[in-house]
């Protein structure tokens, strides 16, 4: 006796199946596409922290060669960066004055009168020419916190997130390589730091980079906190 033949629907797929098939396309898709959005941010994010920590060794590389500040004859000026905290920019700026504020203890400012004199007091003076370069962050990116071990009290960390900080001042200046650190306090005035942490931020939980500068002058990112 021979097997009954099993007939084939002529009718081809169901409504049923074509909206699985459909269904499954859909998700498929959908996961693809929200792993490549979160690769690209991160991606993105990295990109952005290193282009901060560029920066950074950038002026570290002016502040050590004795570069002629544009636009002046000055040739014996410190190069720093100037961050703020909630801000979707930050500057490069040139040493070269002391208009707003003397300059801290902390700060080699050298001998009056010398070629080892500095113009500058270690600090950001907005208004005074100081400026070299502005960044601004593209895909709202925000600076959203600024961390450092207090000089004076090792053991404590200030931070723009509690409020006692506003911002920070990244100065170097020739002939050491050590970078000189100024948190900009909530209640007006500075205080030296250790180190530095500058926190990004991506918009909408599209993670976060840490740019970690030490008072020796080392410069890198981390993708948690810095070390």
């Amino acid at each position: 006796m021979e097997p009954t033949p099993v007939l084939k629907d002529p009718r081809g797929f169901t409504i049923v199946e074509m909206i699985v098939v459909l269904a499954i396309i859909v998700l498929v898709t959908a996961v693809a596409l929200t792993g490549q959005s979160s690769f690209n941010r991160s991606l993105t994010i990295t990109d952005t922290a290193y282009t901060v920590a560029l920066s950074i060794r950038q002026a570290q590389t002016y502040g050590l060669s004795s570069r002629t500040v544009a636009g002046t004859s000055v040739t014996n000026a410190g190069y720093g960066v100037h961050f703020q905290s909630g801000s979707n920019s930050y500057s490069m700026f040139a040493d070269i004055s002391k208009a707003l504020a003397s300059a801290p203890a902390y700060c080699p400012t050298g001998t009056a009168g010398t070629p080892e004199a500095k113009p500058g007091n270690c600090l950001y003076d907005a208004n005074n020419n100081e400026i070299v370069q502005n960044y601004t962050f593209g895909r709202g990116f925000t600076i959203s916190d600024i961390c450092g071990h207090d000089a004076q009290s090792p053991t404590i960390t200030r931070c723009t997130s509690t409020g006692y900080l506003t911002g920070a001042d990244i100065v170097f200046i020739r002939p050491n390589t050590d970078s000189i650190i100024t948190g900009l306090r909530s209640s007006g005035g500075n205080i030296q730091l250790l180190d530095a942490q500058i926190k990004l931020q991506a918009p909408t939980g599209g993670g976060m980079r840490y740019v970690c500068v030490t008072s020796v002058g080392e410069v890198s990112v981390a993708a948690t906190s810095c070390p």
